[in-house]
């Protein structure tokens, strides 16, 4: 511990007469609320009648421009990859299409539960931006090798095929994702894993209806076969 005198300067705000004591804390904000409570409670027990102490808060902001950049820079490498698996330019834009689905569950789950978006709540945008395209990809990958050898059957049908053939190794990735983030979720709330886990599991679940609803209109555009 470190104490540095900082000034008695002593404020009338509002006919009171007021100090203030701060101090900086290092650490998750859940254990930073309960120190300072903690404090409070202790001041007030000793304060003579007339005097009494309250807390006020202060945050640092970080840039979040940086967190922007970063998911921006995680889809651009998805779909170079993409493109280079599928060999196509527009493909890809059907699996890059599964992660704001997933991110609107995940601001569904912070809105919902009203849970505080922090750190961990980045971490899962980044999370979800590479388990998201998963489920894409199985069915998309199949989906190209049926039209390889099977060229005189519907696209339709082939898409079937190959969604019925990765449809249970999707949906086993996703739900062994969510069980395994659940122990983060249930006991004491720590500040980054908490939300991580909550967001990263609301954003899972949430995509199994892109891949039921946005992905299969997206795939019936006939052009999307041929501009492989």
């Amino acid at each position: 511990l470190d104490k540095r005198a900082m000034g008695n300067d002593i404020y009338k705000f509002n006919q009171q007469y007021r100090l203030h004591v701060s101090y900086s804390f290092m650490g998750p904000y859940q254990l930073e609320q309960r120190v300072r409570d903690q404090l409070v409670d202790q001041m007030n027990d000793i304060l003579p009648m007339g005097y009494r102490a309250r807390t006020q808060t202060w945050s640092w902001q970080q840039d979040e421009s940086k967190h922007y950049l970063l998911i921006f820079l995680v889809l651009i490498i998805i779909f170079f990859i993409c493109s280079i698996l599928l060999e196509s330019l527009l493909q890809p834009l059907a699996i890059l299409g599964l992660i704001p689905i997933s991110f609107i569950g995940l601001f569904l789950t912070f809105y919902l539960f009203e849970l505080n978006f922090d750190q961990g709540g980045w971490a899962a945008f980044i999370l979800l931006s590479g388990l998201a395209v998963n489920a894409g990809l199985y069915i998309l990958n199949d989906f190209n090798n049926f039209c390889n050898t099977h060229q005189k059957r519907d696209f339709r049908q082939l898409y079937l095929k190959a969604f019925q053939y990765k449809i249970t190794p999707v949906f086993l990735t996703i739900s062994s994702t969510i069980i395994g983030l659940i122990p983060f979720v249930i006991g004491q709330r720590e500040a980054f894993w908490f939300s991580f886990a909550a967001g990263t599991m609301g954003g899972l679940a949430f995509s199994i209806l892109g891949i039921f609803l946005f992905f299969p209109i997206f795939i019936k555009m006939k052009r999307i076969r041929n501009s492989r």
